[in-house]
Formats: C-alpha cells, structure tokens, sequence
C-alpha cells in the first residue's frame, strides 16, 4: 500500500524541576566601638537574593546572599542601625542537564529572630527558603499531512512556540546621589527601598538593549540625630545582552527588577552626598511562534487504523500584567498609647503565586511585610512590624496558566491613626510582568493502517442517505461511515464546521 506521512515539529515547555531549598542564617554578632550601645530592638529584617548561576553537568548553582538589617534605639533614646551581608553556595541536582533551561529563583524569608545577648552583643537566626523552578523545551511531533489508503485527516490551526530563548544579566550600578538643600546629611540609615520604574528593550544586530529607571527612597536618622527623614531619587541604568540567535522574529519580554540596594554616606563631601549601589536582575524571555495545521483525529475509508497521540499543554502567546492592587491593614500597639507617625513603609514577603479561581478568573496571591516607626506617649521611638496577605483578581485573563513571572512592587503607602493605639495603613501593589496560558492538546503523532483488516462496505450503491441533526460535526459524519470528508462537504454545498439546522445529508460512497 503506497501510504506516506509528513510531520511537524514543535516544542512544548516542561517544568524539570520545582523545588523549595531551604538555608539557616545565623550571625554572632558585637557591635562596634563607634556604635552606641543597645537598649531596645526595634527591628530586625533580613533581605535575601539569588543570583549567579553556574552549570556542572546536572548540577545548577548559586549564590544565596542575606542582607541583615536590626534597627535599635540606645539608652538615651538615640535610634542607630547596623548591617552585615551573609553569603551561601547553594546548589540543586537535575534529572538530566537541559540544553537551554530556563531558571527562576524566588528567595524569601520562613522565620527570623533577634536576640539581645547584652548592650554590644545580638544573636540573630533566621531560615530562608528559595524556590528553584527550572523549565526547558521538550520537542514534540504530530502528523501534518497524509496521502494513500483511504486517509482522511482533521487538522485544526495552532500557534505554537518554535523556539524560546532565555538569559538573565545583573547591571550594578553605582552612583553619588546629592542630598537637596531642605535635608539634613545622612547619617544612620534605617531602610533604603528601590524598585524599577520603567524598562524598555531594543534588538539591535542580535544583542538586546535594556534601560531604564529605578526609583530609590532612603529612610535615615540625620548626621547628628534628629527626626526620621525620607529622600527619593532616581538612578537610570542600561545593559547590552548578547543572545546567540536573537532578531526581529522574536516576541521579547523584559522583567528587570532590583535585587539589592545599598546606601552609603560619602564622607566629608559639599554639598552632602550619598553613595546608592544598586544590583539589579533582568529576565530576558524570547519567543519565536509558528503556526501550523496538525492532525488530531484521523481515519481511514479502506482499513483500520492505528493512531499514536500525543498529549500536552501548548503555550499562548504571554500576556503582559501591569496592573495595580490596594491593600489595607491594621497595626496595633499594646503596650501604651502612639503619640506621632515617623514614617511607614512596606516590601515584598514572597513570590507572588498565579491561582485559579472557581469562576475561572486567574488570580495572584502574595504577602508584604509593612513597618512603622512611631513614637509612644512618653515620645519614645516604638515599631510596629505585621505581615499583609492579599489576592488580586487579574484583568480579563482567564486562563490556565502554563507558566508566568510576575512580581510585585510597593507604591506608595499612606496611613491614618484610627484610634490611639491602631494605625490604618493602604499600600499601593504594583503587579508587573507576564502570564502565559497553556491550552491542552492531543495531537497524532503516528498513524498505522492494518489492510489486513479492509473496511467493509456496501458496493451496490454510490450514495446513501443521512439525517444530520443541528449542529452535527461533517467530520464526525464522515469517520462514522467511512466517507470522504471533502466529497460529502462537497456533495451538499457545507462551508461551516457544523451542521446548521437538521437536514438530509448525501454520503457519495467510493
């Protein structure tokens, strides 16, 4: 029997490896002899991040680093903070080595505590946990077009992604920032707070350009004490990334997000300036797409058949995010009454996570973790430390999310005291990035025809009669009499994929 086939190959994206590693912090540490002395712990944040990854065959590395921040107040009332950076070599095992993987790390904090030792010594421990998703291409075939042996195909249009490239670049930057004339040099710094503003890309001779803005607010006791002060600025930033086959033909989707963030006061300097290092990640996911007709159902007008299938989930075109979220919590103090705010802010606990709801919106959940310094009746300084959960339901995506990369980022955050000892707060949630929805699929990957086993069929006639009931499938007419498809779309003039109104059907028999 003269049967030939062509097939398609497409790739379909595949999660090699989803796992949580978890890593212990702990720091011993005695305070300098410059920095005055502790009286009260008024709090104790560790900022993680992740980042340098290295392959050795099926062993993905990196760097876990801990930016350990305690914020006290001295016997004297004097608010002083001190910082230390803690670093790991992490590494996870792969079932085989991918050939291009695609590697998220997602650190965040599970527990933390900080204990006063005495008056120059604190014991801080703490457990962080990053999630290690690692995702590659899986190549897949299914049959296109057949010819010989009676072969009738059902083919249906998908737009698949051909190929996926992926690179992730860290751009320091560092920078002298001047304090404006209205605020006092800094001297103690109490948080410092950056995020990306905006981020555009350009392809450029197979090299991605990425700039863009970060947004930086430094929060500090001034040189000399004094109230708690808050200053913003912006720093731009740019990078050159060359990805081996990148052009015109790809969709690029650029997340750049700041991973670290240090501030340092220059020393001795007219007018009053500021050293702002910042690391910040880009995320580069390039797509190329295709389309295609393959064969999902088939069969044969002269003998049986055998079909091979393929099942999976194929990737949609992502879908970008940008898209903003108001959250509201309550912080209550219980030891006194709170005379004045000083300042309150919020940042990212965790990962955002993509959810499904019952009423097939897809959702985002995540937590925050906000902070307020104030002070109490007596006008000493207190803080005030909780965790905020929320869930945003996102605009006019209902899908099933095959894969994504969205984050958060904290606006502005306003607050009003309720009552003498309860302050209301609203953070603004900045949700950026991408979702991609995945529809499953089953496709022929093979076909086999046994004419061993002829299809029987009545030879004394050229034309039978069928009643088609409204919205009847041509397709599923022709597989169950073993009909040509074309001829008896042909035979009774049928341009639709479905039987409009019930009628009667002429089947041309071969």
């Amino acid at each position: 029997m003269d049967f030939k086939l062509s097939r398609e190959n497409f790739t379909v994206q595949k999660t090699l490896l989803d796992t949580v590693n978890e890593q212990a912090v702990e720091l011993d540490y005695v305070l300098p002899d410059y920095c005055p002395e502790i009286f009260k712990v008024l709090s104790c944040r560790i900022y993680p991040s992740a980042a340098r990854k290295s392959y050795s065959g099926t062993k993905l590395g990196y760097e876990l680093s801990a930016l350990i921040r305690v914020v006290y107040v001295s016997e004297e009332g004097e608010i002083s903070a001190i910082e230390q950076t803690l670093s790991y070599d992490k590494s996870v095992e792969l079932s085989y080595a991918p050939k291009l993987p695609i590697v998220y790390l997602d650190p965040s904090v599970e527990t933390k505590s900080c204990r006063v030792v005495n008056k120059r010594r604190i014991d801080i421990r703490g457990v962080i946990a990053v999630r290690v998703r690692v995702l590659c291409d899986e190549p897949r075939q299914a049959v296109t077009s057949a010819s010989g042996g009676g072969i009738q195909l059902r083919k249906t249009l998908v737009t698949y992604p051909s190929k996926r490239l992926f690179i992730t670049k860290r751009v320091t930057v560092i920078d002298e920032v001047d304090i404006i004339s209205t605020k006092p040099p800094v001297g103690v710094v109490l948080r410092a707070d950056a995020s990306v503003n905006s981020a555009e890309k350009k392809i450029l001779s197979g090299k991605l350009l990425t700039k863009g803005e970060a947004g930086v607010t430094v929060i500090y006791i001034p040189e000399g004490g004094g109230e708690i002060e808050r200053i913003s600025f912006d720093l731009p930033f740019s990078q050159v990334s060359d990805i081996e086959g990148l052009d015109d033909r790809f969709d690029v989707y650029v997340d750049a997000n700041v991973s670290s963030c240090a501030i340092r006061p220059v020393a001795k300097s007219e007018p009053a300036k500021i050293e702002c290092e910042l690391g910040i990640d880009i995320n580069c996911l390039a797509l190329r797409f295709e389309s295609a007709r393959l064969c999902d159902d088939v069969f044969s007008t002269e003998c049986e058949t055998e079909a091979e299938r393929t099942e999976c989930s194929v990737e949609c075109v992502p879908a970008p995010i940008s898209e903003t979220h108001r959250a509201k919590t309550t912080l209550t103090y219980s030891e006194g009454e709170i005379r004045s705010v000083m300042c309150a802010c919020a940042e990212p606990a965790c990962a955002l996570s993509v959810i499904s709801k019952q009423s097939g919106e897809s959702a985002v959940t995540g937590k925050l973790s906000v902070t307020v310094f104030a002070k109490n009746e007596s006008g000493k300084p207190i803080c005030l430390e909780s965790e905020l959960m929320f869930e945003h339901s996102l605009e006019n995506h209902v899908c099933d999310c095959g894969s994504s990369d969205i984050r958060a980022q904290v606006g502005a955050v306003t607050y009003n005291l309720t009552s003498s000892n309860a302050i209301e707060l609203t953070v603004e949630i900045k949700i950026r990035g991408y979702i991609c929805e995945a529809k499953p699929k089953s496709f022929i990957s093979d076909i086999r025809l046994d004419d061993t086993k002829p299809v029987e069929r009545d030879r004394t006639c050229a034309l039978k009669l069928y009643y088609a009931e409204s919205g009847e499938q041509p397709w599923e007419i022709a597989k169950r009499c073993r009909a040509n498809l074309d001829a008896i779309l042909e035979e009774n003039d049928i341009d639709s994929e479905t039987v409009e109104n019930g009628c009667m059907l002429l089947i041309p028999i071969d």
